[in-house]
């Protein structure tokens, strides 16, 4: 993979920085409200959070998100490479989607390692992917993420792919519908007592992330840290969303900073 500083630095702008919980800032997954109605009042939890959170056996609260992207208009670069499978526009010669991803990670797992293990209460026993769940595409049961882990010499070590998905038909028509069920996934192997660092490419309503994270909680996990490359955001759906993008796209981005460690946006009461 080579140096991750040295793969990431060209493309740092089209990383997004994440804010920490704060007034209309999510204390799940660091972004805006992303409900289509007008906030009377700082929401702890956005809508999606909310719906994922509940009805699980054991959701985790800590969800750490690299950076923000979107699907439209300004800031879509990093949605392509993660969603949509495609390298990073860069010149001749730049790196793959895998390389790009797996340096993006290293990076920021070095600068903030002390913050996921306090969010673990405690070093970390086990890292693990979340598997690819779509039926109609079986031949990606096993997350092209595994690979990308694999690339990342602190995260390898730790590395065993202990999820799979699950087969109930009726939870995987759920997680397909964005609502979380830890049925949707099979636990192999012990994880009792484990401090799992649970690592996603994309964090969209959370239902995949929460009901993983509920599995391994289910099978004996003492403690799940979720870490996502990037987390889907909507700045058309209310105008605190706005603002929390508004102010990330305005801020150069900072590998030094995270979502733990980094300034809350504080957006309901200041413009941006």
């Amino acid at each position: 993979m080579g140096d991750a500083s040295a793969v990431t630095q060209p493309y740092l702008p089209v990383f997004r920085n994440v804010p920490a919980a704060g007034p209309g800032v999510c204390r799940v997954c660091h972004s805006g409200p992303n409900e289509r109605r007008a906030l009377k009042a700082p929401y702890e939890m956005c809508a999606s959070c909310r719906r994922t959170t509940g009805g699980v056996f054991r959701h985790t609260p800590h969800v750490v998100p690299v950076s923000l992207c979107a699907r439209r208009g300004d800031g879509t670069q990093l949605y392509d490479i993660v969603a949509r499978h495609r390298g990073p526009v860069s010149p001749s010669g730049g790196p793959d989607r895998s390389t790009f991803l797996a340096a993006t990670l290293a990076r920021f797992h070095r600068a903030h390692r002390a913050c996921l293990t306090r969010a673990a209460g405690g070093e970390f026993t086990l890292v693990t992917t979340v598997p690819v769940t779509r039926t109609d595409r079986p031949v990606e049961a096993f997350h092209p993420m595994l690979r990308v882990v694999g690339m990342v010499r602190d995260l390898m070590r730790l590395h065993r792919p202990v999820l799979l998905p699950g087969d109930s038909e009726s939870a995987l028509a759920r997680l397909a519908g964005r609502e979380s069920d830890d049925r949707a996934f099979h636990v192999i192997g012990g994880v009792g007592g484990a401090r799992v660092l649970l690592v996603d490419d994309l964090f969209v309503s959370g239902a995949r992330v929460q009901s993983a994270a509920s599995a391994l909680f289910r099978a004996g996990a003492r403690a799940v840290v979720a870490l996502v490359v990037a987390r889907l955001v909507d700045p058309s759906s209310n105008v605190t969303s706005a603002r929390v993008w508004a102010r990330a796209s305005a801020e150069r981005f900072d590998f030094e900073r995270c979502c733990l460690c980094g300034p809350a946006a504080g957006c309901l009461d200041r413009p941006a």
